[in-house]
């Protein structure tokens, strides 16, 4: 044993004999608390105990000092440096020590009487608790005994006669309610069965009626066992809540303005007072979004519902209801709505910069322009013309010096409803959404050529509930053709057939649907899952109607055009599952898993999937371990003379990816996270011109593998990331050669140009 190793083993002992000794520095009147047991006693006829003595080891659990091997070394630092002053002993205490746990703290008591009411709660009224004390010199466990006998059961559900509009609207709640003969008594299900009936109340026109005036009291009967709960309404409440209203008068004041009454001219639309001065909007979206009427029994989920679209309209910056009592007489209980709506500022521009540096060695800015108008054609619609540009070029690389650029044009048109053949009428909480779209695109790859596609679309977007969202493209049309090819492309192309048909001029025109399950929109849940599914077809229509009409059959060698343009005919499916699980009380720790798998086929007039369809894996938000788009498809590596070419990297048809990704917070808004990717691309066949590309049983052993680190700056509504990525698991390389962590030196120059990515991004990569 070494000289190190010796006085490490005598700190050790000297710590241990120590804190063995912690229990002498326990105050006088007080004992160390030690730990708890908890025992059941009960006859073998009575049942349902086990859920109830779970409840009661979580009410009586009260966490002791740690120990390790008997001693409690975080007791004996807390009692050494408590107190003390120093920087050595503050950091001691903080880092090491642990507050005693007393007996006093325990409780025990209390404890008690917190067991006997939750017994009670659960149906055992003549059940009970005690405790008992382990007592030693300085330390003190606890015992718990909880004494079960036969439960009382629910005999009857006795609901009021029906003799008035209350007593009637009970009654016919019972038979949807989950209370039953033969069930044991738990305070907590009448709660619940208080709160539903109260619930279909409110939707039946009690609007005054308060959950504390409805009542459940219990007659038990100690000879069987059983009780009886009668649901009744107190007697002390208020004449007015007992009454059944009818919205006698909807007023909508559609530009509403806080501390300025004023005398507006009237219109009735369907049956509703429209009162309007500056003619803001049409009133047809409000009256559409407005489902408290007239003359109808006021109910709850009209109300809401009401709220819930007018705001989700997008215009308006404040809504308010007011609902007044007209009249409180047996004869006629009305109520009178007062919408209030206060419009948002009509337009609005934003702009966005943006410095862009990717893993291909170019850099450069980006500039983004957004101008909304909230009210285009007064009819709640949204209009939203966006340009994105960006400006790149190599610091150093072949390309230093000559610039790259991407223009991109979009405008974009919602209107708040579905614009269909035939009426669709939606009561959901959520504005439904017709969308418009129309985007061009020209892209400048230096050296290479220059790329412009053009589209335009038709669809719908509406909201399921909170968390489900549903996009559907009923018609997408998409344009793509290439110019200003320089030789360095047409002699690449020539090379390889495949990648010269993904470049052609192309039309895509087909359907797209999206769903989306997002529950990080409940900010409560600590595990929110999240799946987005995309579906894609192209060509279908267009290859009918040449089979119906034009008796021509696509094939892919001589494809069949429109106007002279081939057509492309696919259908492709994605899925993209992530789970999130939060840590820490202020859940600044997160630890998220991503898996995504794609597969695209192209069929009858296409040979290949559009460029612009095709799966890649590599980059900042995929493999970051790798540059971007140069993994794959499968084994395959491009020739030397296209190695460097960010722009030709092969495409694939199918796609796995999984990532796991730790994130912590470092300080204030900077963060820190390590993660590890996995994941490549294939074909859906062999091609020679792209060998170890197809997709076969052996797909598992030719997946890309990093792992890394990286740094956030999180502001909120805007991250800058910086990833740092090293390849572990390369497919491009020979089998048996293709673990590259062995090949790890830091030292080497050369190893660390080849394979240490740096990526720099905005945003989450999930």
């Amino acid at each position: 044993m070494n000289l190190k190793t010796t006085y490490t083993v005598l700190f050790l002992i000297f710590l241990g004999v120590n804190a063995c000794t912690s229990l002498k520095f326990v105050p006088e009147k007080e004992k160390l608390y030690t730990g708890t047991a908890i025992v059941s006693h009960k006859a073998d006829s009575v049942g349902g105990t086990a859920g109830v003595m779970k409840k009661a080891a979580e009410m009586s659990k009260i966490k002791p000092n740690s120990t390790f091997l008997g001693v409690r070394f975080g007791l004996w630092w807390h009692y050494k440096t408590v107190g003390k002053t120093s920087k050595v002993s503050k950091w001691f205490y903080k880092k090491l020590a642990e507050e005693p746990v007393y007996l006093s703290q325990a409780r025990p008591q209390l404890v008690v009487d917190a067991l006997d009411a939750m017994l009670y709660n659960h149906g055992f009224f003549d059940s009970y608790a005690k405790f008992e004390l382990k007592e030693k010199e300085k330390t003190v466990s606890i015992r718990y005994d909880v004494f079960f006998k036969e439960p009382y059961r629910i005999h009857r559900i006795i609901f009021p006669n029906a003799q008035d509009d209350l007593s009637r609207a009970i009654w016919n709640t019972a038979k949807d309610g989950d209370l039953k003969p033969g069930r044991r008594y738990n305070l907590e299900a009448l709660q619940k069965e208080r709160f539903r009936i109260f619930g279909l109340l409110k939707e039946n026109g009690f609007y005054f009626l308060g959950e504390r005036d409805l009542i459940f009291s219990v007659d038990t009967n100690s000879t069987d066992r059983t009780l009886d709960i009668r649901v009744k309404v107190k007697e002390s409440a208020s004449d007015q809540a007992v009454l059944q209203y009818k919205v006698q008068e909807v007023n909508i004041y559609a530009d509403y303005q806080l501390g300025a009454e004023k005398q507006m001219d009237k219109r009735v639309i369907d049956t509703v007072n429209y009162y309007s001065e500056i003619n803001y909007v049409k009133p047809a979206p409000i009256i559409r979004s407005v489902f408290l009427k007239n003359h109808k029994i006021y109910n709850l989920t009209d109300h809401n519902l009401t709220y819930s679209r007018l705001m989700g309209l997008g215009i308006y910056k404040y809504v308010n209801i007011q609902l007044v009592k007209i009249d409180s007489s047996l004869e006629n209980p009305s109520l009178r709505a007062n919408i209030q709506l206060i419009p948002l500022p009509k337009k609005s521009l934003s702009t966005e910069v943006q410095g862009v540096a990717k893993s291909n060695n170019f850099i450069g800015p980006g500039l983004s322009f957004t101008y909304r108008n909230r009210n285009t054609f007064k009819g709640a619609e949204l209009f939203v013309l966006g340009l994105r540009t960006s400006f790149e070029t190599q610091l150093n690389g072949p390309y230093e010096g000559q610039v790259s650029y991407e223009v991109n044009p979009k405008a974009e048109l919602y209107v708040p409803r579905f614009i269909t053949p035939f009426p669709i009428h939606n009561r959901s909480m959520f504005v439904p959404k017709t969308k418009f779209v129309v985007e061009f695109s020209r892209v400048n790859r230096v050296n290479y050529f220059t790329a412009r596609s053009f589209s335009t679309s038709y669809g719908y977007k509406w909201k399921s509930n909170l968390a489900i969202d549903h996009d559907l493209g009923v018609l997408n049309v998409t344009y793509f053709n290439i110019g200003n090819e320089s030789q360095d492309f047409l002699d690449a192309i020539a090379e390889n057939p495949l990648l010269a048909r993904r470049f052609e001029k192309q039309l895509i025109a087909g359907l797209a649907y999206s769903f989306t399950y997002n529950q990080k929109v409940y900010t409560e849940k600590r595990r929110p899952f999240y799946i987005n599914v995309n579906c894609e077809s192209s060509g279908n229509i267009i290859s009918g109607y040449y089979r119906l009409f034009a008796k021509s059959i696509p094939n892919p060698t001589d494809p069949l055009t429109v106007a002279g343009v081939p057509y492309s005919q696919f259908v492709k499916l994605d899925v993209d599952i992530r789970q999130y699980l939060f840590f820490g009380k202020d859940r600044h720790k997160t630890l998220v898993g991503r898996i995504m798998g794609g597969w695209g086929l192209p069929y009858t007039n296409s040979s290949t999937m559009p460029y612009i369809k095709q799966y890649f894996s590599g980059g900042s938000y995929s493999l970051r371990g790798f540059t971007a788009y140069s993994v794959g498809p499968g084994t395959y590596s491009p020739p030397d003379n296209q190695e460097s070419s960010f722009f030709l990297q092969q495409g694939g048809e199918i796609k796995l990816e999984a990532n796991l990704e730790y994130r912590y917070p470092i300080y204030k808004i900077i963060k820190g996270a390590v993660f590890v990717d996995a994941g490549n691309t294939w074909l859906n066949h062999d091609n020679a011109e792209v060998p170890g590309g197809k997709f076969t049983s052996d797909f598992y052993k030719q997946l890309a593998a990093d792992f890394g680190a990286g740094l956030r700056a999180d502001i909120q509504f805007f991250v800058l990331r910086l990833d740092l990525g090293i390849p572990i698991h390369k497919p491009s390389l020979p089998e048996g050669q293709r673990w590259v962590l062995k090949d790890i030196d830091l030292k080497s120059k050369s190893w660390r140009n080849d394979n240490l990515i740096l990526n720099l991004s905005f945003g989450y990569p999930f």
